[in-house]
C-alpha cells in the first residue's frame, strides 16, 4: 500500500530536525563562515544538486495601437531631442546604458549606422538606423556640433539612464501605456524577427551572443543584412 504524501508542516518538521543536527555540529567543530560555504558548496558537488532555473518571461511589447500612441504624444510634444532619443532607442534597438553613452563621433551618418563602445559584457558592435531618420538625426548634429555625446541636458552633461526612462515614463504615461526603455529594445528586435530576420542576423544587430550564436553568424557582418535592415525598418508606422 502507497503511503499518502506528507503535509507540508510534516515536511517542515522534518527540515527543522536536520538544520538543528548541522547547527549542532557547526558548533562543535567551531566552524566560521568560511569552514559553512566550502562544506556547503561540497555537498551540493558530492549530491549534484543544482539550483532551479526560473523560467523565463516573454518580454512585453506593445500593441500596434498603443506603440502609434506612446510616438504621437512625442510628436505631438513638439520636443525633437526627445523624439530622436525615444525614436533612436526603437532603430537601434540600444539599451539604456548603450544609448547615452553613445558619442557625436560615434555616428556615421553617410553609413547609416552608430558604433557602440563598450556595451554588454565589454563587446563593441555597430548598430544601425533607418534612412528616413538620417535628415532628423543630421539638422540636430548640426545644431549640436559642440556637443561630446550624442545627447546632453541643458547643462552640457549626458543623459543618465535613469532620466531616460523617466522621459519615456512621462510619454507612456500620457498615452495610456506601460513601457520602459527596455521596452523598445524587444519591440525592434520583434520587429525584425516578423520581418524574417534570422536568430543569426538578430543577434549581430542587438549584441546578443553565446558560444552557440557566435558559431552561427561568425561569417556575417553587418553589411550582409544592411538592405534586409531598410526595407524592415521602412515598414514602420509611427
Amino acid at each position: 500500500m502507497k503511503e499518502p504524501d506528507a503535509f507540508p508542516s510534516q515536511i517542515n518538521q522534518s527540515k527543522e530536525k536536520a538544520i538543528k543536527k548541522i547547527i549542532k555540529i557547526v558548533r562543535e567543530e567551531g566552524w566560521d563562515y568560511e569552514d559553512f560555504k566550502y562544506a556547503y558548496r561540497r555537498v551540493r558537488e558530492i549530491l549534484n544538486l543544482r539550483p532551479l532555473k526560473r523560467a523565463k518571461k516573454l518580454p512585453r511589447i506593445l500593441s500596434e495601437d498603443e506603440f502609434k500612441r506612446f510616438y504621437r504624444q512625442i510628436e505631438n510634444s513638439d520636443n525633437v531631442k526627445h523624439e530622436l532619443i525615444l525614436k533612436l532607442l526603437f532603430y537601434t534597438g540600444v539599451r539604456v546604458k548603450e544609448l547615452v553613452n553613445i558619442k557625436m563621433s560615434d555616428v556615421y551618418l553617410d553609413e547609416n549606422k552608430i558604433f557602440i563602445e563598450h556595451g554588454k559584457g565589454g563587446k563593441d558592435r555597430y548598430v544601425l538606423f533607418n534612412q528616413d531618420f538620417k535628415l532628423a538625426l543630421k539638422s540636430y548634429m548640426q545644431n549640436n556640433r559642440k556637443n561630446r555625446y550624442l545627447f546632453q541636458t541643458r547643462l552640457n552633461n549626458k543623459y543618465t539612464p535613469r532620466r531616460i526612462q523617466q522621459i519615456v515614463k512621462h510619454y507612456a504615461k500620457k498615452a495610456g501605456v506601460f513601457a520602459t526603455p527596455h521596452t523598445f529594445r524587444h519591440q525592434a528586435i520583434t520587429w525584425l524577427s516578423k520581418n524574417g530576420f534570422t536568430d543569426a542576423e538578430l543577434m549581430l544587430i542587438s549584441g546578443h551572443s553565446s558560444k552557440e550564436s557566435l558559431k552561427i553568424y561568425q561569417h556575417l557582418t553587418l553589411k550582409d543584412i544592411e538592405e534586409k535592415y531598410q526595407l524592415a525598418m521602412k515598414k514602420v508606422e509611427f
